[in-house]
């Protein structure tokens, strides 16, 4: 400030009271500055103060701008609709997650294995008595350069984690199902494990990627995977109804399975079809039916969403 106040009367070619401006803190540039945080720059927060668009009306005090279409539409009001949003709008997994269908579509590695066992936690919490949906488009703990890129543990747990939650798990392969996927597969719930007509299953045995080390690291190397393939075929089994020797037999080598060839070894039970009653289909046109009565019952309030827009 002292240096302020010695600096001659015009600066590059600023009067006094523009340099004032700067120099101050209650001037435009530091209360603009108070304002811009992470949350405010966020894009939920573009979404619900601009409507997913940037509008300079956002950069002074007079308030958000008018929605957008798509924001209308988002929130069932037509097509000129006004008001804010109550919420940001949702992700495609969090409106699978809502329909309880967990979706596997990548090879089993850790961080999908996370996102799966917390998925079905949270679907067993919310109603035990609805069933979970799981579907599986997934080469198992493989790349598809047969490269080991996981762990079969990763798959053990989310087996394990089917069979501790006490909603029925359906399952269904839509696309291909190798390895741990194919045994995630047959531990569906029984006439509930479904194959699209032209999906492909394989069964074969786990393996560890080239490695080197002393003998003792090779030999615990050696005997992990020895109990791995044991615990993998005793999972098979109680999914597919084999004996553990006959299938020790048949996936010596990998053996690959049409749908309708799988449903003959008991990997799965039936070909899924879009009419089938076990897959169930929601009455969307009711949803909003009773998402519009409960705007007008509580004009101005935010009312809870009905089921199935939570």
């Amino acid at each position: 400030m002292e240096n302020f106040k010695n600096v001659p009367q015009y600066l590059y070619g600023l009067t006094p009271s523009q340099m004032d401006m700067f120099m101050t803190e209650d001037n435009p540039v530091c209360r603009q500055s108070e304002r811009v945080t992470e949350q405010s720059i966020s894009s939920a927060s573009n979404y619900l103060d601009n409507g997913g668009m940037w509008s300079v009306r956002g950069m002074d005090d007079r308030g958000p701008s008018k929605y957008s279409m798509s924001v209308s539409m988002y929130r069932g009001s037509g097509a000129r609709g006004y008001g804010r949003p109550r919420t940001a709008p949702p992700d495609l997994p969090s409106l699978l997650l809502d329909a309880r269908i967990v979706y596997l579509g990548m090879p089993i590695v850790p961080a999908v294995t996370e996102l799966l066992i917390a998925q079905f936690m949270w679907l067993d919490y919310d109603n035990p008595a609805k069933p979970i949906y799981l579907y599986i488009n997934s080469s198992g703990t493989q790349n598809e350069k047969m490269e080991t890129v996981g762990s079969e543990t990763e798959a053990y747990a989310i087996a394990d984690t089917m069979g501790y939650c006490k909603s029925d798990v359906y399952t269904v392969n839509c696309g291909m199902a190798y390895g741990q996927a194919a045994m995630l597969l047959s531990l569906g719930a029984k006439g509930y494990r479904a194959l699209q007509p032209n999906s492909s299953t394989k069964l074969y045995l786990p393996k560890v990627n080239r490695s080197s080390g002393a003998v003792i690291d090779m030999w615990i190397k050696a005997k992990e995977l020895d109990a791995n393939t044991d615990y993998y075929i005793e999972l098979l089994a109680k999914g597919i109804g084999k004996s553990k020797e006959l299938l020790a037999k048949d996936i010596q080598r990998p053996k690959y399975f049409q749908a309708q060839e799988a449903i003959d070894y008991g990997i799965a039970d039936k070909m899924i079809d879009s009419r089938d009653a076990a897959f169930d289909k929601r009455n969307y046109d009711e949803m909003l039916a009773q998402s519009r009565a409960m705007r007008r019952t509580a004009p101005g309030q935010a009312a809870a969403a009905p089921s199935g827009f939570r």
